[in-house]
């Protein structure tokens, strides 16, 4: 553990030397192991965490997702203001690519476990998904039997909304607006003013609109908390006993209205301790993505194999059944698209090299 102090800025600048990739992995795991008990047991089966505090393990996990894109993408969307296609190409290279064979894999999967579908409607799930906007969570009658009956990918509902993050942050500070101070003051009001007109005011989620509007309150709350992490990252002390003293709010406002704010805060500050205040584990490859699109469908393959079994024996199974697929998708896929961002770069480099 690191003894001198340091801020969120000297952690930043040390580019990829933190444990931002640990921490999504154990995310992704834990949407894994947080979906066990409806998937074992059926909808709306709670699980231990959401008992205590009233979030599920899986939404503290994609609180951890969004804050921490919340940092980088605003670190990124800042970096590369002279060069915008390169941040919407790294955007889409990440995402889209392992996504679209997800998507496929998820498909043949739901026809081998009864889904009976035609080709039309297997190409319009795939299409559909990859829209974002307008995904279809069945195919057919596949899992018709299971607890959790017929949804065959939950998870990447999130991944609108976070393009959705993408698309707000990245506009306001490629606009200018986020480089005056009122500006993020606007942006913060903004994201907070639509959380409690949701969350606290419990205002009508009667149309689409406004439902969509209603989900992406608190994800966006958690983005911009990040974002505005990265702002002050000049003047954010990295101290544990901050991250305890930012505990201690949250503990008590359990249950209150104002309860996710304190806990968003709290836990962005928590993940930036983790992040570069502990040593250092390097890992070989990013298979968190792969965990997240692939653990739903596998954990219903799973379901229908051997039900009925217990959340935490489907949990631990569902863990060790999904990293073939979260490795193969890393190696096969996600890391090949990832090298094509870089591909023109290293090209520019080795013509510099030659004709100087």
């Amino acid at each position: 553990m690191m003894s001198n102090t340091i801020t969120l800025e000297d952690g930043l600048n040390r580019g990829r030397h933190n444990n931002m990739d640990i921490l999504r992995l154990v995310a992704a795991m834990a949407v894994v192991v947080s979906h066990a008990w409806p998937l074992a047991l059926g909808p709306g089966t709670p699980e231990p965490l959401e008992a205590l505090i009233g979030l599920s393990l899986g939404k503290v996990a994609v609180f951890v997702f969004f804050f921490l894109s919340g940092m980088l993408v605003s670190a990124s969307a800042d970096r590369n203001m002279g060069s915008r296609a390169t941040f919407l190409k790294a955007r889409v290279f990440r995402i889209f690519p392992g996504l679209a064979v997800a998507l496929v894999v998820t498909a043949g999967l739901a026809q081998a476990f009864g889904a009976n579908a035609g080709l039309s409607e297997l190409a319009t799930y795939v299409l559909r998904g990859l829209s974002l906007v307008s995904l279809q969570h069945t195919i057919g009658v596949a899992f018709a039997d299971a607890p959790y009956p017929l949804a065959v990918n939950g998870p990447l509902w999130t991944l609108f909304y976070e393009v959705l993050c993408y698309a707000i942050v990245a506009s306001a500070i490629w606009s200018g607006l986020l480089g005056k101070v009122w500006g993020w003051g606007l942006l913060v009001a903004a994201a907070g003013g639509l959380w409690m007109a949701f969350d606290v005011l419990d205002a009508a989620t009667a149309n689409p609109i406004s439902y969509r509007l209603s989900v992406l309150a608190p994800l966006l709350l958690t983005f911009v908390m990040g974002a505005v992490f990265w702002r002050l990252r000049r003047r954010i002390v990295l101290h544990w006993g901050i991250g305890v003293l930012l505990m201690v709010p949250a503990i008590l406002l359990v249950g209150h209205a104002m309860f996710l704010p304190a806990f968003v805060l709290a836990l962005g500050y928590g993940l930036c301790l983790v992040s570069f205040r502990l040593s250092t584990v390097a890992l070989k490859g990013d298979i968190s993505y792969g965990i997240y699109i692939y653990g739903w469908p596998v954990s219903q393959c799973l379901v229908a194999l051997l039900a009925p079994m217990s959340p935490l024996a489907l949990a631990v199974l569902s863990l060790g059944a999904v990293l073939p697929f979260a490795c193969l998708s890393w190696v096969l896929i996600e890391k090949p698209s990832l090298a094509l961002l870089r591909k023109p770069a290293i090209i520019q480099k080795a013509r510099t090299a030659v004709s100087g």
